[in-house]
């Protein structure tokens, strides 16, 4: 902790109020590295992506690997395939991942408008990574695709710990399926819903890779966030100084989220 985490953090923070470019003397500025970073509206409207990507990622990952991991846990028809395949998306790396997407949606002869196109539905193809209105969807769409298995794979552990009496008696009382869900499997798996909400709210946040892959931040960094932001301060620009201040702020961003979550949810003593 305190040779890879610690140490680190301390001296990002010390290079935050220089400017350097990582050969010469570093040379003290004092806030003007956070002035610039707060007045830089790509950095503003980075925030902004994140937290869309938040907002649509750790909600449809939560709600689609809930229902996945319900129709797996009642036995469903091919559940033992279907639980093999929801789960293969996680444990590819992501950069395979993103170059395999970024072939479906590529415009001309990707499989997407491809599709489209077969079925008539010509008015509906797009430029799915390279339309600055629609990118951030398309890459959300992405990591949902990814990440879903494994919250299905944890709530399908949560739910199989739940006693069997208890459905046999739900199911004498006619209890239809989704009741099923929102009274008896929904309040007996709440507590791994925090914990995975939490975890998705700090993967988004922290989100880099599969952007950098497939847009690096574009078109007209409609889709930058913190890290590519970073990166490109740091690695394109050698602003290692700025790119320290960045670092310092999204740590804060990450720690100030995760901090509210916990006091709202009161995680830890959570019954």
């Amino acid at each position: 902790m305190m040779l890879f985490m610690i140490v680190p953090l301390v001296h990002s923070i010390v290079m935050s109020f220089h400017n350097w470019n990582g050969i010469t003397q570093p040379d003290y500025v004092g806030l003007a590295n956070y002035e610039r970073l707060f007045n830089d509206r790509r950095f503003v409207g980075a925030i902004r992506n994140n937290m869309l990507f938040l907002v649509l990622f750790t909600s449809m990952t939560i709600i689609l690997g809930f229902l996945s991991a319900v129709a797996i846990s009642r036995r469903m028809k091919g559940w033992q395939f279907y639980r093999f395949a929801f789960f293969v998306p996680y444990i590819l790396v992501t950069a395979v991942i993103a170059v395999l997407w970024g072939q479906i949606y590529e415009p001309s002869f990707g499989f997407l408008n491809t599709a489209l196109r077969s079925v008539g539905l010509q008015s509906w193809e797009q430029l799915w990574l390279g339309n600055h209105n629609i990118t951030m969807y398309s890459i959300v769409t992405i990591a949902i695709w990814q990440i879903s298995g494994f919250t299905m794979l944890l709530y399908l552990a949560a739910m199989e710990g739940i006693d069997q009496e208890i459905h046999d008696a739900a199911t004498i009382d006619g209890v239809n399926a989704w009741q099923r869900c929102v009274y008896i499997i929904a309040p007996m798996v709440k507590q791994i819903t925090f914990v995975l909400i939490m975890l998705q709210i700090i993967a988004s946040l922290k989100t880099f890779d599969l952007i950098w892959v497939l847009t690096k931040g574009g078109p007209f960094y409609a889709s930058e966030v913190m890290g590519t932001y970073l990166y490109r301060a740091a690695f394109e620009q050698q602003q290692f100084g700025y790119a320290s201040a960045v670092a310092v702020v999204m740590t804060v961003i990450v720690m100030a989220v995760t901090i509210v979550y916990l006091a709202l949810t009161n995680l830890p003593g959570k019954k």
